[in-house]
Formats: structure tokens, C-alpha cells, sequence
């Protein structure tokens, strides 16, 4: 297989780059001529067309304070869903942006998040290797991967490549390099297994609407992700003050009580049987919360009926980032 490597200065080649309202300049970090990114939740796409099956995507990067992330983008289907694994100083995430919205609320633990040794200020070579069915990052000169991907969210569908950023960080020499196909086992959402461990997996999700909108309300089925999270990201667009309505059935041979255990983001309300069983919040305000949706957040009390039972929950979104719910019932069958 003959290779082409194709190579992106970027900060004396920024004609090749689509640089939106990213803000993205040239500048030096540590004596070295870089691009500088400051906005966040900002994506710079390549202009070229890369039609790559396979390939490696290889730059330098820098974060130059505690706080900072720099990521690299693939498998862009629009400016508003794509692919990212980024670094921060301390983790490197897998961060699926989906309808404009990061996601590491609803993609965390160690299947798609791991800590790293403090890099802040420090110059990284930072490497991802696409494959269909996944992906592999690497960090520095080691041969160990520093996060294996076995399922991307977008499907691991060609697209635009890129880079983004969240906060100051620099970037500079970025690569793409067509590479042997490298099987990987996909994993894929069990909803068998799922349900086995009480997940709540089928949905109906309404229309975003705002506190005073009373409106007849849409619906839409949905089913959890892999980690038995309702991903709302991948449904509607994550906006500052909106809310959707979630609802689903739950069917008992005979009365009992259990321990439903949930997990969200940002706000919730909580209903079953129509009687209110848990109101709160959780959100990104370190230290005290960290907004990862966690199916054993809480822990609520709860009697169903023999028969049919309904459960339902107002989702309010405050903050752009992940937007979902993970319910287990705690009926073992």
C-alpha cells in the first residue's frame, strides 16, 4: 500500500483551513510557531476532502493552563456533528459533538475517559488512528494507545477532518496519513443486557419547549445508548432553557418496591404514576458536582402497581453541554 501524508502547518497555511468564527491566529508557544485557539466549543475543518477509510491523524499541541482542551476532529457529517477526542491536561476524552453540543456528560468512565499525567504548557505529539469501526488514540512517542474507541456515535462515516479547541491551546504540524485497515471489535448497544440490569431503554421524547409553552407536544421514539443512557444530544439541540418531556411504561406481574436508581443532566422532575418522586439538579459546578450522568446518582424508594405503571420526567437543559437520563427500575425479573 503506497501512502500519501499529507501536512498542515497551520499556522502559516490558513487559506487550507475553513476557520469560521473560531477566532483561530497565528501565534509562538515555548519558541515554536503555532496556531492559537481560544473559544470555546470551537471546530476549524480542513478544506480538502480526505476520502480515507483508514488513517492517522498526527499534530503537536500545547495547553498552556491548568484549564484547556485540544482535540482532534473526524468524521464530520456537518459544522454541528462530528467526532472529537480531545486532551485536557490531566484526561483525554472521547467527545462526540452531536447537534452542536459536547457530550462528555453522557460518554464518561473509563470506556471513553482516562487520566494522563499533568502535560500543562508542555508540547504533546498527539495521534489518533481512525478505523470504521473505532478508533485509537496515542500520546507522545509510546507504543501503548492512551484510549481505545470500539464504537464511534456518528456511525464511522467519512467525512470532514479538523481540529478544536475549548479554551487557550496551540496547535501546529497536523498530518493525515492513510494507514492499513486495523480490525476492531465493535461494541453495539445490548438492550437485552440492558434490561437485564432494570435500564429503562425505550422512550418517547417530546418537542423542546420553554417553562411557559403549553402547546401540544410532538413525540418521538428513542431508545438509550450503549451505557443505557437516553441521549437527548442526538434528538434536539441542546439550548439554555429549554426542557423536554420523557415518558415510558413499566410492566409489574404484582405489587412490589424497589430501589430506582437515576442518573441526569442538567434538571429534572421525576413522576411515576403521575405522583412526584424526585425533583433536582445536576450540572458542571466543580467541586461539588460534576454533571456526568451516573445511573446510581440517586437513589429513590419507589411501589409499583401490578400492572401497567407509567414513569415520566421534565429534562431542563441550562448549560449546552450533555442533556439525558439513565433510569434502572431495580425489578429483577
Amino acid at each position: 500500500m503506497s501512502t500519501t501524508r499529507q501536512l498542515y502547518t497551520l499556522w502559516d497555511d490558513l487559506k487550507r483551513l475553513d476557520l469560521g468564527d473560531s477566532g483561530a491566529c497565528p501565534a509562538k508557544w515555548q519558541g515554536r510557531d503555532a496556531l492559537y485557539l481560544e473559544k470555546l466549543n470551537s471546530a476549524v475543518f480542513l478544506r480538502d476532502e480526505v476520502s480515507f477509510r483508514s488513517f492517522r491523524l498526527q499534530a503537536e499541541v500545547a495547553i498552556p493552563h491548568e484549564v484547556g482542551f485540544i482535540g482532534l476532529v473526524f468524521g464530520a457529517k456537518d459544522p454541528a456533528n462530528y467526532e472529537l477526542i480531545y486532551l485536557a491536561p490531566v484526561e483525554i476524552q472521547y467527545d462526540p459533538i452531536m447537534n452542536g453540543s459536547m457530550t462528555w456528560q453522557i460518554y464518561n468512565g473509563p470506556s471513553y475517559q482516562l487520566p494522563l499525567p499533568n502535560m500543562t504548557g508542555a508540547w504533546q505529539t498527539f495521534t489518533v488512528e481512525v478505523q470504521p469501526e473505532g478508533a485509537i488514540a496515542y500520546l507522545g512517542d509510546g507504543t501503548g494507545p492512551r484510549l481505545v474507541l470500539s464504537s464511534l456515535q456518528h456511525g464511522g462515516t467519512i467525512g470532514k477532518l479538523g481540529i478544536w479547541s475549548f479554551l487557550p491551546s496551540y496547535i501546529r504540524n497536523l498530518s493525515i496519513e492513510e494507514i492499513e485497515p486495523a480490525p476492531l471489535e465493535r461494541r453495539t448497544t445490548d438492550l437485552q443486557k440492558l434490561q437485564s440490569e432494570t435500564y429503562i431503554t425505550a422512550w418517547q421524547v417530546s418537542d423542546p419547549f420553554l417553562a411557559d409553552q403549553t402547546d401540544e407536544r410532538n413525540w418521538a421514539e428513542a431508545f438509550v445508548e450503549e451505557n443505557g443512557t437516553l441521549n437527548i444530544n442526538r434528538i434536539h439541540k441542546a439550548e439554555p432553557g429549554v426542557s423536554v418531556e420523557v415518558r415510558s411504561t413499566v410492566t409489574v406481574a404484582e405489587e412490589q418496591e424497589t430501589t430506582l436508581s437515576l442518573g441526569f443532566s442538567d434538571g429534572i422532575r421525576l413522576w411515576l404514576n403521575d405522583k412526584e418522586i424526585y425533583q433536582g439538579e445536576w450540572f458542571w459546578k466543580p467541586p461539588a458536582h460534576d454533571g456526568r450522568i451516573r445511573p446510581d446518582l440517586m437513589n429513590i424508594p419507589v411501589k409499583w402497581h401490578a400492572g401497567l405503571n407509567t414513569i415520566r420526567a421534565e429534562i431542563k437543559q441550562t448549560e449546552s453541554f450533555g442533556w439525558g437520563l439513565a433510569v434502572k427500575t431495580g425489578l429483577h425479573a
